[in-house]
């Protein structure tokens, strides 16, 4: 939260803060959904990109899609799209591990994959977080919450200490702290509810909030590397079974039954959805799981983050809160905005250099 005072600072801010939009941040993606359609973009859904190169991008179409054969040509089962500049927003850690894999080869037209491309990242870097993530629809209203809200662990230092244990300890898994089998180790947790601030969160008379406890990312199997993706998940996502996330539940609702008016909470939960390191890997492709990227740790902050140029194609670039400036809707779209800028000028020296070619 310390980077978002600095967007104030930016010059691109004009001094206008922070704003949550109605709708949700998944309202910014559709506006930019929206104005790209109406600028005549083409957007391919349900398609799967296998492999980037530095002249464009293999797909495989999972859905009905309309493709234009004179630019497209099948290479394994999957078309190559040609592209002058290509923007990776995939997570960049599992991006440049398993979408320029070939990047060091001096045959462009690499070898496209499979769907059952493998799931992996880089270890070089240094990571945030895991988290898991309840969202529940409510018949009732929380009056008893804020838009934000941060449960603690502060009975005393000792305690204050073991609550982070989950996060620090190369030893204890997010398994073994949740244990039901054992007392309820002390864990902190985040609320955010929507509606304190945006009235379309939820019908009149209902609430809808998310709950975010952190834990470790994914612990690395070796031997989903060599397993396809499919499966790779499945041994990923059976880092946070069931029974571990119904030991986390149990606990938050425990927590927050001594608010006024949360005491029977469970009971009014109309719908819930749960997301573990093990669904965003799988959903989003991020690495190690966690949703928050990469740490922002002194190495990995500013001109030490990974930068937007790819370093081994230069018609490549990078989007996303692995990148610069940093992680955070908020940061990820100044991001995204520069790196736009990033590609326009990148068009206009090759417009220039085609036509010296054609002079």
């Amino acid at each position: 939260f310390g980077l978002l005072a600095a967007l104030e600072l930016h010059p691109t801010n004009k001094k206008c803060g922070v704003h949550a939009p109605i709708g949700g941040f998944r309202a910014v993606a559709n506006a930019l959904e929206e104005l790209a359609v109406v600028n005549g973009v083409k957007i391919l859904y349900d398609a799967t990109v296998t492999q980037v190169t530095n002249s464009g991008v293999h797909v495989l179409m999972n859905g009905e899609n309309d493709n234009d054969d004179d630019n497209n040509s099948n290479n394994g089962g999957a078309d190559f799209v040609e592209a002058d500049i290509t923007v990776i927003n995939a997570d960049l850690p599992y991006a440049t591990t398993c979408l320029l894999d070939g990047a060091n080869s001096n045959d462009d037209e690499v070898l496209s994959t499979s769907l059952d491309d493998c799931y992996d990242w880089n270890d070089s870097f240094r990571f945030s977080s895991g988290v898991i993530a309840f969202h529940w629809s409510l018949n009732k209203e929380l009056t008893a919450l804020n838009t934000h809200n941060v449960f603690m662990m502060s009975q005393s230092r000792d305690v204050a200490k073991q609550s982070w244990e989950v996060l620090r300890s190369n030893t204890c898994t997010s398994s073994e702290h949740f244990a039901m089998d054992k007392q309820q180790q002390p864990f902190n947790f985040y609320v955010h509810r929507a509606s304190g601030t945006d009235p379309t969160a939820a019908p009149n008379g209902c609430d809808a909030i998310m709950v975010l406890v952190p834990c470790q990312t994914l612990l690395r199997d070796e031997v989903c590397a060599t397993l396809p993706r499919s499966e790779a998940m499945k041994r990923y996502k059976d880092q946070f079974d069931d029974e571990m996330v119904s030991s986390v539940r149990d606990g938050v609702l425990q927590r927050l039954s001594v608010l006024h008016g949360l005491e029977d909470l469970k009971e009014h939960i109309v719908h819930e959805a749960v997301d573990t390191p093990g669904s965003y890997a799988d959903l989003y492709n991020l690495a190690t799981g966690t949703p928050f990227a990469l740490s922002h740790g002194f190495g990995q902050l500013s001109l030490t983050r990974p930068s937007a140029e790819c370093k081994e194609f230069g018609n490549v670039l990078f989007a996303g809160a692995s990148s610069r400036p940093g992680n955070g809707v908020p940061l990820v779209l100044l991001g995204a905005k520069s790196v736009a800028e990033k590609a326009q000028r990148k068009l206009s020296i090759l417009e220039e250099v085609e036509q010296v070619i054609l002079q």
